[in-house]
């Protein structure tokens, strides 16, 4: 366990009170289950399209990989890397091509490590009606990006 305090008060006083309010909290040495066994995703229900029809006028897709648990090992695979690349709204990105093309408004990337045992990385794009009408051609150009990155591995000048 992991606590953070945060205060403009003296580290005396903050220590102070952490020890009188955290004291008893006592160390169960609980082992955390492996979740990630066997994993929570197979082949038959992965790579599958979701439609539906939202309930608030948004009309946006969102790619979603389920991976390998990455979060104790992040200098093989860091998805904060991943999601700087994949997110950026500069010339020559991703969303800078879906603007021209007049598909998407926005995009975001994230990942997240999720119970221990599997990673989530998303790529979330806000489509224009252009683009709703073809979202194949986000997924595509979304897709040639991640492959592109694959395929040019890390680079330095990125960290």
């Amino acid at each position: 366990m992991t606590l953070c305090v945060s205060s403009e008060n003296s580290l005396e006083d903050l220590e102070k009170w952490v020890r009188e309010k955290f004291s008893d909290v006592v160390n169960k040495d609980v082992t955390i289950p492996d979740l990630g066994s066997p994993p929570p995703w197979t082949p038959e229900n992965s790579m599958k399209l979701v439609k539906f029809v939202p309930v608030k006028d948004l009309d946006q897709i969102k790619l979603i990989w389920n991976l390998p648990y990455y979060q104790d090992d992040i200098y093989e695979f860091n998805l904060n890397y991943y999601s700087h690349l994949i997110g950026h709204e500069g010339e020559n990105s991703v969303l800078s091509y879906l603007k021209d093309e007049g598909l998407a408004l926005t995009l975001g990337a994230s990942g997240h490590n999720m119970l221990w045992s599997f990673s989530r990385f998303e790529v979330t794009v806000k489509l224009t009606k252009k683009g709703l009408e073809n979202y194949e051609k986000v997924v595509e150009a979304v897709m040639k990006y991640v492959q592109k990155l694959r395929d040019v591995g890390p680079q330095d000048y990125v960290f």
